[in-house]
């Protein structure tokens, strides 16, 4: 069992890494369109092609990995924790409860994020901060950290956002899951079972759950950056009627 529970926590951990590692140029340019909205932005791209040609010319092809150092320190365990928490729960909810397969993923994705997300939501503030800031504003991950808790604290310093961060990734966790796990079922249907599955299927059920959890938590996703970088932003619904009246 207990070689179960940190072979899914190192599987997780790693993966995570490589992921986020891959996709992070993409994540930095997102994070500038979505705060190039407030007033004092010091940018504005057009969409993703143009801000990362622009970025890449005025500040360099490494500003688009600002903010990894935190990920690299901290992802591997908000991810082991993540994926780790998520095969405990649905195995709970399989064997002390009559919950259906189908929640029984939605309701572990949920919990998992909520997890995770202790460790995910101090990464975020600091990691969009840097990435939203031209120039250097962080040393390192660490100054980074102690930075933000110096300004707020844990509640609102390293925890800023954390309930707008569970809006947008508990649901976007549970529509993962959810979606995943059908097309896992729907595949092994027409492949006799789920050992018979190959890498292929893992990554095209993936692309499309990872898809339509991101287009469907896409607003909330915004609110949740605003709030993490700029100050000035508090609640979820403040900040949503403060983007709908300014911009």
């Amino acid at each position: 069992m207990v070689r179960e529970r940190l072979i899914d926590f190192a599987a997780g951990g790693g993966s995570g890494l490589m992921a986020d590692g891959a996709t992070h140029p993409v994540d930095t340019i997102r994070t500038r369109l979505w705060m190039q909205g407030g007033k004092n932005a010091g940018y504005r791209y057009n969409g993703l092609w143009h801000g990362f040609c622009d970025i890449v010319k005025k500040e360099g092809v490494r500003s688009l990995y600002k903010g990894f150092g935190s990920v690299a320190l901290l992802t591997p365990v908000a991810h082991g924790l993540y994926f780790g928490s998520y095969e405990w729960a649905k195995k709970a909810l399989s064997e002390k409860t009559e919950c259906s397969e189908s929640g029984g993923h939605l309701i572990a994705g949920f919990f998992a994020n909520g997890v995770g997300a202790f460790i995910w939501n101090p990464m975020d503030v600091v990691k969009q901060k840097q990435q939203a800031m031209v120039g250097q504003l962080y040393t390192g991950p660490l100054d980074g950290l102690r930075a933000v808790w110096m300004e707020g604290g844990l509640s609102r310093g390293l925890l800023r956002g954390y309930c707008s961060g569970m809006a947008t990734y508990g649901p976007f966790s549970a529509i993962y899951f959810g979606i995943y796990e059908q097309w896992k079922k729907i595949c092994a249907g027409y492949a006799g079972s789920v050992d018979s599955l190959h890498t292929g299927h893992y990554v095209a059920g993936g692309t499309i759950a990872g898809t339509v959890a991101a287009a469907a938590t896409s607003p909330i996703d915004l609110i949740k950056t605003r709030i993490q970088v700029d100050n000035s932003y508090t609640g979820i619904a403040s900040t949503a009627a403060r983007i709908c009246r300014e911009e």
